[in-house]
């Protein structure tokens, strides 16, 4: 590794690159979102086709997302993630010269291809070429937090954005563009980088074999298992089943309902900022265990909150645990996965949290509409299966012995 320590470097430069990388992923969903009214009415379609803006991004990058990772171990991972930046950039900000609803589907599918959760994803494998030890969760913390807060940041930026223009929101691909020459620029190799432009003799299927082949299969199951639950928590539960029980039991209008989740976001990223600090105590699948915890608390909370401020506070615990999780599975993934095989297995994180996406809004809205029940219920059983989680993770761990130690001796 070329770094050292334990801390964050904040005076290195490839430091702020990374960042900057991890801050324009998210711009992947979270700015159309606020624009899709004014893009239906733009066009003069339903509010359903107008949504597929959404579904042409995110269904690409579910099947693709360890393709591109393959590619990345397999030719080094700076000449794929700088296309995957330029290409994302020049795609988003070709929307705004469409005419037609098909032209801005197939123009979101290529950015799905190659940008978004998958940009993120290269970005973490970055970090875990680069660092090692305490000061790789410490990193990997900061980069959470960044995408954490572009997350928060891109509803509000969307929403400003689509109040001039449809079309608006999409300028803001372009700073992909000058992340891309700024990568093409200065971010290193890896030392550790193992890709040398020429293929390695492997096909897709021998790779994939190989990769899974390295990964110590009980730690590789629970961090795959705790990234699938984890995030099917915060998709299907803090930003699905918390908002419509704001609306129909506080009578909370949309505008503070956003501000509520978005709070449980900055929580979140605030959290994985210290990460580093907590990995000197505790180890990556030990912190893991600790958000499903707080996960527990946090759902119970919301279950058996009887205000507005209440829920706040509970989704508050909430972000403490997903402020946990996000940096220490990524973490985790590096450590199990050698430096030939770790864009891949990052980029399988990716298609895992995708699936997440997917199945989280069903689990918690179908008991609602098919058994005419309320959201506490749901959320009252995720709260169970998250303790139930962080037994499996314990158990998966080792015990004691497994949860105390720390990710680098």
């Amino acid at each position: 590794m070329s770094d050292s320590g334990v801390g964050v470097p904040w005076r290195s430069p490839r430091l702020y690159l990374l960042l900057a990388t991890a801050a324009v992923a998210p711009l992947d969903v979270n700015i159309v979102g606020p624009a899709l009214p004014a893009i239906a009415d733009a066009f003069a379609v339903s509010s359903a086709r107008s949504g597929l803006v959404i579904t042409a991004f995110a269904a690409p990058g579910a099947v693709l997302a360890p393709i591109v990772g393959m590619y990345a171990d397999r030719l080094g991972r700076r000449r794929v993630i700088v296309p995957c930046l330029l290409l994302y950039g020049l795609a988003g900000v070709a929307v705004t010269l469409t005419t037609d609803l098909w032209q801005v589907l197939a123009l979101r599918a290529v950015q799905g291809s190659v940008g978004g959760s998958i940009l993120a994803s290269l970005t973490l494998a970055l970090v875990g070429d680069y660092y090692e030890g305490p000061q790789r969760n410490a990193v990997m913390g900061v980069v959470s937090a960044g995408i954490s807060f572009s997350a928060a940041a891109g509803p509000v930026l969307g929403g400003v954005l689509a109040a001039r223009s449809w079309d608006a929101p999409f300028y803001l691909y372009g700073s992909s563009v000058v992340v891309a020459a700024l990568a093409y620029r200065y971010l290193d190799p890896p030392a550790v980088e193992s890709g040398d432009g020429e293929s390695d003799g492997r096909h897709g299927g021998s790779y994939v074999r190989a990769a899974v082949a390295s990964l110590p299969a009980r730690e590789a199951l629970a961090v795959y298992g705790a990234t699938l639950v984890g995030f099917t928590f915060f998709f299907g539960g803090v930003l699905t089943a918390v908002p419509f029980l704001l609306e129909g039991t506080y009578g909370l209008a949309s505008g503070r309902v956003g501000a509520l989740v978005t709070a449980a976001m900055m929580v979140a990223a605030v959290v994985a900022v210290f990460n580093g600090r907590f990995a000197r105590y505790l180890s990556n699948l030990g912190l893991v265990t600790v958000a499903f915890g707080f996960y527990a608390a946090g759902l119970g909370g919301v279950w058996a909150a009887e205000s507005a401020t209440a829920v706040l506070l509970a989704l508050g615990v909430f972000g403490i645990g997903h402020g946990l999780l996000l940096p220490s599975v990524a973490s985790a993934l590096s450590e199990l996965a050698g430096p030939e095989f770790r864009g891949g297995v990052m980029s399988l994180r990716t298609s895992v949290i995708l699936g997440a996406q997917a199945i989280g809004p069903p689990l918690f809205t179908l008991p609602v509409t098919e058994l005419d029940v309320g959201y506490e219920l749901p959320l009252a059983l995720a709260g169970l299966g998250a303790i139930l989680t962080a037994v499996g993770l314990f158990a998966a761990a080792g015990g004691r012995s497994g949860i105390g130690v720390a990710a680098a001796d």
